[in-house]
């Protein structure tokens, strides 16, 4: 991972990162709340050792530099806590004199300091008054084996002390909030950089064309006219989605395996990655393109093109396939001139058996001949086996791969199951993908807001399309250019759907 992908998994990860900092700044209240106050009481002492017979004043300094490390030891020692502590009267054993009291030496100063920290703040200045009372004389009769009085003995002066404190020491609010609110911060954005590191899924382009080995042949990008096919009806130029459409449709006819082209699968390796919607863009593109196409919804568990179009009927694929209708009583026109639509009709019992039948094949054939492209919305490839067995109808497979949905293991199984059997796999369709991994930033264009507005045109409001409050919705009488699609969208046909749409003729050679 580059450092911008470790900015943006917090910056995706930030209600973590603020949760954490939350329960940590909460975390150290209560430590803090339930911590018992300390007060401290702290005595210096300059430790002067006097020249004695033969010895320099500079070598006097150097005995005492050389014995105040052992003086600060000597202060928590147990036979002078225990004198202490008989001499003071203070109602503490030994332990608890030795855990309060903690010495520090400065050699360059000669200073020993000595600091007394009690819950008790009267305990922790009565304490340092006795070691500022009894450790000089202490210090001479462990080291002399004299009396204190001795000419020649350390000389351990007081210089500051014993302070008293009013104000506890500890605990100390400021520091420990800080404190925690750096603790949570650090493990939110642990947590987040975990769970992007632990997510493997595939987001980038490379990615999924070093995964699948197969031709990128489209960048869609996230915009709210993909989340529903009404709101990608009409013509729009300025559209990124529409775009993206039409850059797939121009890189399917390109392939050099897609010569004699007539009808193409459009799948995924699990649902909910936008198989639809790029199928719907994919057929969108080539009617733009003068193409008469048929849109053939073979998801026949799941059926949402009929509803999401507006047709007006919801009998289709299903109902053809068991006999109950011909094919010219279930097509149906869209609003987009020379787009018609096929839905996926009632919901069969058994949807694999129906598609698997022999008359699938015949159905595709008697669609090749009225339309010059076919483009089908299979089912997903996984656990379902309907995708890969449309894949093999057809002439052609386009994989759709929705950013940050599937794994590289999950899409490679997918494509294992079109592989076994014979599908031809034209490219992948890489689907929901961010503004700087979209087409037009790696063109280096700026998404405008005329572009923005495109993706959210009022479908309502297209040409073809019935005002609102009109009489009807596609495929009735009410749409204005009915006429105009008939004549220059589809051409004359003999044949009519019961509503009056015009559907195409059988194409000729």
């Amino acid at each position: 991972m580059e450092l911008s992908e470790y900015l943006r998994a917090i910056a995706r990860g930030w209600w973590i990162v603020l949760l954490c900092a939350v329960v940590g700044l909460g975390a150290a209240w209560v430590v803090t709340e339930n911590m018992q106050p300390q007060y401290q009481s702290t005595v210096r002492f300059l430790v002067v050792s006097p020249p004695i017979t033969g010895q320099s004043a500079l070598q006097s300094d150097e005995l005492s530099r050389g014995r105040i490390a052992t003086y600060a030891a000597l202060v928590k020692n147990d036979l002078f806590v225990d004198r202490l502590l008989k001499d003071s009267g203070i109602p503490l054993d030994g332990a608890q004199a030795q855990e309060a009291i903690s010495a520090s030496s400065d050699r360059d100063t000669l200073l020993l300091t000595v600091v007394v920290t009690m819950p008790d703040a009267k305990q922790a200045v009565a304490t340092a008054t006795a070691i500022a009372k009894n450790f000089g004389p202490a210090v001479n009769e462990l080291e002399e084996g004299r009396k204190p009085n001795s000419a020649s003995q350390t000389v351990l002066k007081v210089v500051s002390g014993p302070t008293p404190e009013d104000a506890p020491v500890a605990p100390r609010v400021g520091l420990n909030l800080g404190l925690g609110l750096l603790l949570g911060v650090a493990l939110g954005i642990g947590i987040a950089v975990g769970r992007r590191l632990m997510d493997h899924s595939l987001r980038t382009p490379e990615q999924v064309e070093a995964a699948t080995g197969l031709p990128l042949l489209a960048r869609i990008p996230l915009a709210p006219a993909a989340r529903n096919l009404d709101r990608l009806l009409g013509r729009r130029p300025d559209s990124l989605v529409d775009e993206a459409g039409r850059r797939l449709r121009t890189n399917v006819d390109h392939l050099t395996q897609s010569q004699h082209l007539h009808s193409v699968t459009v799948t995924s390796a699990t649902a909910g990655e936008g198989k639809t919607t790029a199928a719907f863009l994919l057929a969108k593109a080539w009617a733009e393109s003068g193409h008469t196409v048929l849109l053939l919804e073979a998801d026949l568990r799941r059926p949402e093109i009929a509803l999401e179009l507006g047709l007006a009927k919801t009998t289709g694929l299903s109902n053809v396939l068991s006999g109950q209708l011909p094919l010219d009583k279930v097509i149906q026109r869209t609003a987009f001139e020379g787009l018609h639509a096929l839905g996926a009709g009632t919901v069969p019992l058994q949807p694999t058996e129906l598609l698997g039948s022999k008359q699938t094949p015949l159905v595709l054939a008697a669609l090749k001949e009225r339309y010059s492209r076919i483009v089908v919305d299979a089912t997903s490839l996984q656990p379902l086996s309907d995708g890969a067995m449309m894949g093999a109808l057809t002439d052609g497979v386009v994989l759709v791969v929705r950013h940050e949905k599937i794994t590289r293991q999950v899409l490679a199984s997918g494509i294992e199951n079109l592989r076994a059997v014979d599908s031809r796999i034209l490219g992948v369709a890489l689907n929901a993908l961010p503004d700087r991994l979209a087409e037009a930033h790696r063109r280096g264009g700026p998404r405008t807001r005329r572009a923005h507005r495109a993706e959210t045109v009022d479908p309502g409001r297209v040409r073809g399309w019935p005002e609102p409050g009109a009489k009807g919705r596609a495929g009735t009488d009410a749409g204005p250019d009915r006429g105009r699609a008939d004549d220059g969208g589809a051409g004359n046909s003999s044949t009519e759907d019961p509503d009056g749409a015009a559907l195409p003729p059988p194409r000729r050679g």
